[in-house]
């Protein structure tokens, strides 16, 4: 039999009845290609791995998956949720959003989704520069 649900709202992997434990990875990735329909290509496709970057510093990890999926604290989310007057970068651009401030704002260095992905020197720099603002 199969292990309690924790949370009844998951949905385990491992109810799924009729995986054969040698499929069961092939079975997982097969699932989260049905599932998933995001076109960022900040994030990796899916496989049983952690992504490049998993050396770093958990602040930096953190800073790095934050940008990955472009969800950081940026002027923007903050004045969305009314902790900030403004949504105004300091670069003077109106608006700072996570797409901005990875490749448009002169307040630091710039990076790609490929970088990002990577987890190159371009990523590792932009990480440093922003990992205490965002």
């Amino acid at each position: 039999l199969y292990p309690r649900a924790r949370l009844k709202s998951r949905k385990s992997f491992r109810t799924v009845e009729s995986v054969q434990p040698d499929q069961a990875a092939s079975h997982r990735l097969e699932i989260w290609n049905t599932w998933d329909n995001t076109t960022n290509e900040a994030i990796q496709p899916p496989k049983e791995q952690l992504p490049s970057g998993r050396e770093l510093q958990r602040k930096d990890w953190v800073t790095l998956n934050r940008a990955r999926a472009k969800v950081g604290k940026t002027a923007s989310k903050l004045h969305k949720w009314k902790l900030r007057p403004n949504s105004e970068c300091p670069c003077g651009n109106q608006n700072q959003t996570m797409d901005h401030i990875l490749s448009e704002c002169t307040e630091g260095p710039h990076c790609t989704d490929q970088d990002l992905r990577d987890c190159t020197d371009a990523a590792q720099a932009w990480i440093t520069d922003w990992r205490n603002k965002i």
